[in-house]
């Protein structure tokens, strides 16, 4: 299809096109009956020449057809260009142009189905290959990368119990030797929380790659919330001892029946606490309470660090998002910013909800619901 230009003068004009609008040719009349879908005829004089375009098209007679519309609105025009002195447009003229325009239109149209249809196709063939390729990955980050990962781990284990044995020998030899001796335990104690780190991240990794692929398994059972919390509490205190957690359990009731995956919530609890005592004074305590609110479980802990600034706070629950000189920096950069996400997603796969409180100074709270269920012998009854 061509223009009746030089390819010189076609050029230029396709690149003066690019900087121009409709509007900048025609006025709102005209605009409303192309946006009505029907001819304009504008004799010279009827229409304006923006600055930077070439002064000719002035003295020229316009037929302006609309072609194209996108949901409603015009987005594309034909026009034809005739000289002065050539003289206005026929109507024998007008109706052949406007038979043109009506198969440019045709075939703009048929390009756009095509166009689809080949998208179509080309993400039928793609998916497959992606789903193949996030399996792969699941299979080699679930054995491969986890199998290097135990033999570390057990033979610092096996170090560290032979390191404590020969240190209990010679306790009673030189200062020097049991000095060097404390130097090595420590650094045997540094890999181990390494390695640790890593098999962490390896793990939110693989429960990532799971979400995507929405291969996210949970084994849900009636469990008490109860329970899962007092555990969590006393493996973080075993772990860290110097370290202070009041557990605050605000209901009379002896347990809290939830329907959950047992490890996934005391996986959502530990980040919530590790977090905490990560960011907080080692002289302060880190608070978990326990409530019920009409018939959701509620599950907080507030640490006494400098807090997260709003802007944060709002972003803090995105995949792969790094906090930036927040309380929580140190935690989310470890695992490339998929912790907190993780704890998300797991809630909403329970039907629950997490959220963060925070007041930059005076410290943090980070809270979880879950819907409660009425125990066996309330719903037999």
């Amino acid at each position: 299809m061509g223009s009746g230009f030089t390819a010189e003068r076609e050029y230029l004009l396709r690149a003066l096109n690019e900087h121009f609008y409709p509007t900048d040719f025609f006025d709102e009349t005209v605009l409303a009956r192309l946006q009505a879908n029907q001819e304009v005829v504008l004799a010279p004089g009827c229409f304006r020449i923006p600055t930077g375009y070439p002064e000719e098209l002035g003295n020229a007679n316009l037929l302006v057809l609309p072609i194209i519309f996108w949901k409603q609105r015009l987005v594309g025009v034909l026009v034809i260009q005739k000289h002065e002195w050539e003289g206005g447009y026929t109507q024998e003229e007008i109706d052949l142009i406007r038979t043109v325009a009506e198969h440019v239109r045709l075939f703009i149209e048929c390009l756009g189905s095509l166009q689809t249809y080949l998208g179509k196709q080309a993400r039928e063939l793609v998916m497959p290959e992606v789903n193949r390729l996030l399996n792969d990955f699941l299979r080699l980050a679930s054995h491969e990368l986890r199998t290097p990962l135990t033999g570390i781990k057990d033979n610092l284990q096996l170090a560290q119990r032979r390191l404590e044995r020969l240190q209990s020998e010679l306790a009673q030899q030189a200062e020097r030797t049991s000095v060097q001796l404390e130097r090595t335990r420590q650094s045997l104690e540094s890999a181990e929380q390494s390695v640790r780190l890593q098999e962490r991240m390896v793990q939110d990794m693989i429960d990532d790659a799971r979400i995507q692929a929405g291969q996210l398994d949970l084994t849900l059972a009636p469990c008490d919330l109860l329970v899962l919390v007092k555990q969590t509490v006393a493996k973080q205190q075993e772990s860290i001892p110097e370290r202070a957690i009041k557990l605050e359990i605000l209901t009379p009731e002896l347990t809290i029946p939830v329907l959950a995956d047992a490890g996934r919530i005391t996986q959502v609890l530990t980040i919530y606490l590790t977090t905490s005592l990560a960011s907080s004074p080692v002289e302060q305590p880190v608070t978990l309470q326990v409530q019920e609110e009409e018939q959701m479980a509620r599950v907080s802990v507030h640490d006494e660090g400098p807090g997260i600034p709003l802007e944060e706070q709002v972003r803090l629950w995105d995949r792969f998002y790094r906090g930036k000189g927040s309380s929580v920096q140190q935690e989310l950069d470890l695992s490339g910013g998929l912790r907190f996400y993780l704890c998300r997603t797991l809630l909403e796969h329970h039907h629950g909800t997490v959220g963060v409180e925070s007041t930059p100074g005076q410290g943090t709270t980070f809270w979880l619901t879950l819907p409660m269920i009425k125990p066996a012998s309330a719903s037999t009854a």
